[in-house]
């Protein structure tokens, strides 16, 4: 009957842990917007974030080359982990809503990997979070994108989603001696702490370039360019620094958007369904133990019908009888104590010397 309660309770406080928001968080991803409960909870369970969400990204791009586009994410008031998940879709319908299914290619998240869904976290003090991605723009037409948001909060782990409008975009294809980056040219997105990236551009129509980096949002900053290569600055500690080229050509002058590369301290990850079932075996285990401690109806019926002796511990650490008592009574001057350990001894010497 107890093993039964314990495994009840453990699936009560099982179902109870996938309903609610995420405070973890489930890391970045390729994800439709209706991504159910796997995102921050269930969905019908959401409420709307009181966020505004705006996007940032050039009303006009050329088709095959490289742009950025970044949702500016103000007034969130997420939960104590101060984490926020933001989407870039291609939609709001919940289908076929990633920038893959309209032709766009993800070259850089903000996080620096590949994915349309990530997760940051703001500031201590302040609301406000940027997420930028580089990508290169699908075939020429009019495309749309839009962002959306979840995050988590303080009050019951409720989860909050919030939506941007659809921005149109147009998609032009570019002059043919328009000075470019090379169309299989992918910037590098991140590093690690203490190393120094060089990177070789890859140009097209270009006579000379000049390339400048900044801290991020900071003032721009010359970089000495030879044979095409420049070094960014090695990375001291976690952080983002950018770069962007001024081309010139026979075409107009055009000047790459800001690049951004990510360098992150290596982290603590865990494969959260693995940690739940691993948790669930082990609570488990400690109920089967306890189970085990306990006595059983057979125990019970010996302990009723054991009549073996019980022997308190003096008894046992001094197993020697008390020898017997003559009838006269212990000698003269003699106690207890000195009859215990002499009184055999005297029993002896009477039989020997024939008193008894």
């Amino acid at each position: 009957m107890r093993f039964r309660l314990v495994i009840i309770l453990s699936l009560l406080l099982a179902s109870s842990a996938l309903s609610s928001a995420n405070p973890g968080g489930e890391g970045d991803e390729i994800r439709s917007m209706e991504c159910g409960g796997s995102c921050h909870g269930d969905p019908g369970q959401n409420g709307i974030s009181s966020a505004s969400i705006e996007l940032e990204i050039s009303d006009e791009v050329w088709s095959g080359l490289l742009t950025t586009i970044t949702i500016h994410v103000n007034g969130s008031n997420p939960s104590e982990s101060r984490l926020v998940g933001a989407f870039l879709l291609t939609n709001d319908q919940g289908a076929k809503d990633t920038p893959a299914h309209d032709g766009w290619q993800i070259i850089a998240d903000p996080n620096g990997g590949l994915s349309n869904y990530v997760e940051m976290e703001s500031s201590r003090g302040s609301d406000s979070l940027s997420f930028t991605w580089t990508l290169r723009a699908p075939q020429g037409g009019q495309h749309s994108l839009m962002a959306a948001i979840h995050h988590g909060s303080d009050s019951g782990g409720i989860a909050f989603i919030g939506k941007s409008p659809l921005s149109q975009i147009s998609v032009v294809d570019p002059p043919e001696n328009l000075p470019r980056l090379s169309g299989d040219f992918s910037p590098p997105a991140n590093r690690d702490i203490g190393e120094q990236l060089t990177i070789t551009l890859e140009t097209e129509n270009v006579d000379s370039f000049i390339v400048e980096y900044r801290l991020e949002g900071g003032t721009p900053i010359d970089l000495a360019v030879k044979d095409g290569k420049f070094t960014l600055p090695v990375a001291v500690n976690a952080g983002v620094i950018e770069w962007r080229a001024l081309l010139e050509g026979e075409g107009p002058d055009q000047t790459t958007p800001w690049f951004r590369v990510v360098t992150q301290e290596d982290g603590w990850q865990v494969d959260e369904p693995t940690l739940f079932l691993q948790g669930f075996a082990l609570l488990i285990l400690g109920a089967g133990l306890v189970l085990l401690q306990r006595p059983t109806s057979d125990d019970e019926n010996l302990k009723k019908y054991d009549q073996t002796p019980a022997f308190s511990t003096g008894e046992l650490n001094n197993p020697s009888p008390l020898p017997p008592i003559p009838v006269t009574g212990l000698p003269a001057g003699w106690n207890m104590e000195q009859w215990q350990h002499y009184g055999q001894q005297y029993l002896d010497d009477l039989v020997r010397g024939g008193s008894i």
